[in-house]
């Protein structure tokens, strides 16, 4: 039997419950030959339930004592590449075919694992991830509440964003200080256009440097005076970020191109 002892410092909380797992695979929707990949295989628990359904499965884990264990049990059924997911050149890895991401992500890559799936949201059909609780209240926010922010606008207009169940702490080895949760998200067929996505994103992302300043005080850093003043004819300029909706960031976006551009 191989041993092995947890390392804190990889975030691994391993998922006991095969009810959960069985769930989650479920909701992913897993059909045989689709193209899967899962990040943080662990022990396999995951693995073993995605393997169930006849995938072409590619797993990604980080951790070289784990892989004796992942090797020993599942052999060559699954395609383990050993580095750090973040890290992998996915133009290189990602297949002709659409890829459904089904994973229990460790904590500490969440969000930059999040925001690297939003530049190839194109080669995904479906993401099944368990993440802390309180980054999926936030991905799933509503517009004005303390949650709202920029990691919930970059996904809702990428994805269409399922809450699908929360997974209690006590349900890990070893057992996280947080509950988990699970959502789901399929890429947007029809999202707003935008020209310039990352002119889009560096507003929105201004318009919520220091959440307690009003719009016409962060908008100052890619605007000049004259610039916010013909801006505040089309909008509340004394409102925050936290305040505006997709379709209004959109709006904000396209009148400081306007405005930039006649400068030019």
């Amino acid at each position: 039997m191989i041993m092995f002892k947890h390392k804190k410092k990889l975030g691994q909380h391993f998922l006991k419950d095969k009810n959960i797992v069985r769930k989650i695979v479920k909701i992913a929707d897993i059909k045989p030959d689709d193209y899967v990949w899962e990040i943080g295989s662990g022990k396999g628990i995951l693995t073993e339930e995605l393997l169930n359904r006849n995938c072409n499965l590619t797993t990604f884990e980080i951790d070289e004592k784990l892989y004796p264990i992942l090797e020993d049990k599942f052999s060559n059924k699954i395609n383990l590449i050993k580095e750090d997911v973040l890290k992998a050149n996915w133009k290189k890895l990602l297949p002709n075919e659409k890829v459904k991401i089904v994973a229990n992500l460790p904590f500490q890559i969440t969000s930059p694992f999040l925001f690297k799936v939003v530049k190839f949201s194109e080669h995904f059909s479906k993401i099944v991830i368990m993440i802390q609780k309180e980054v999926a209240q936030r991905i799933k926010a509503k517009v004005g509440s303390k949650d709202y922010g920029i990691l919930t606008l970059k996904m809702q207009y990428y994805f269409d964003v399922s809450y699908e169940f929360t997974v209690k702490s006590h349900l890990f080895y070893p057992k996280p200080k947080v509950d988990s949760a699970v959502i789901s998200l399929i890429p947007r067929e029809e999202k707003p256009a935008i020209e310039d996505e990352k002119f889009f994103w560096s507003i929105v992302e201004t318009s919520f440097r220091s959440r307690r300043k009003m719009l016409r005080n962060n908008l100052k850093e890619i605007l000049n005076a004259e610039q916010i003043e013909e801006l505040s004819d089309d909008f509340d300029l004394s409102k925050r970020g936290e305040t505006f909706s997709e379709r209004e960031f959109v709006n904000l976006y396209n009148r400081i191109r306007s405005l930039v551009e006649n400068i030019k």
